[in-house]
C-alpha cells in the first residue's frame, strides 16, 4: 500500500511538474484589481485627514487674528500638532502608487501654508480645499 502511494505521488509529481497554475493569469488580475482597490479606498482616507487639517487650519484664524503673546503661543502649540498630523498626511501619501501620490502631494504643501500662524493664511486654506475636492470629484465622477 505504501509502495502504491509513493508511486502514485511520484507521478502526480512528473504530471505536473513545469506546469503554471491553472489560473495564474485570473489570480495576478484579481490582485491587481485588490491593490488599485486598496489603493483608492487609503486616498479616500487621505483625502478626508486633508478635509480635517483644512477645516483645522481655517479654525485657527482667532488665534491669528488676535493679538498679545498667549495667542501666539496657542496657536504655535496648535501649529505643533497639526504639523504632526500634515507629517502622517505625507507618509500615507507616499505610499501610494505613483499615479495617486501626484494627485495628493500639492495639497501637502497648501495644508502646510493652511495650519501656520501667518495672518494671510485663509487663501491657502481656500486653495486646500480646491484641491482636496478636485481628488474627491476624480475619485467618484
Amino acid at each position: 500500500m505504501k509502495a502504491y502511494i509513493l508511486i502514485l505521488s511520484l507521478f502526480l509529481s512528473a504530471a505536473c511538474a513545469g506546469k503554471p497554475p491553472v489560473n495564474n493569469a485570473a489570480n495576478e488580475r484579481t490582485k491587481e484589481r485588490n491593490k488599485q482597490t486598496a489603493a483608492k479606498n487609503e486616498m479616500i482616507e487621505i483625502a478626508r485627514l486633508a478635509q480635517t487639517l483644512e477645516q483645522q487650519g481655517r479654525d485657527m484664524q482667532a488665534y491669528r487674528e488676535s493679538s498679545g503673546a498667549e495667542s501666539a503661543r496657542q496657536c504655535n502649540l496648535i501649529l505643533e500638532e497639526r504639523q504632526k498630523g500634515i507629517v502622517d498626511l505625507d507618509t500615507r501619501i507616499k505610499n501610494l502608487p505613483e499615479n495617486y501620490r501626484n494627485k495628493l502631494m500639492p495639497i501637502v504643501g497648501e495644508l502646510n501654508e493652511c495650519v501656520s500662524c501667518a495672518r494671510k493664511t485663509l487663501n491657502d486654506c481656500k486653495k486646500a480645499r480646491a484641491s482636496v475636492n478636485e481628488v474627491i470629484k476624480e475619485l467618484f465622477p
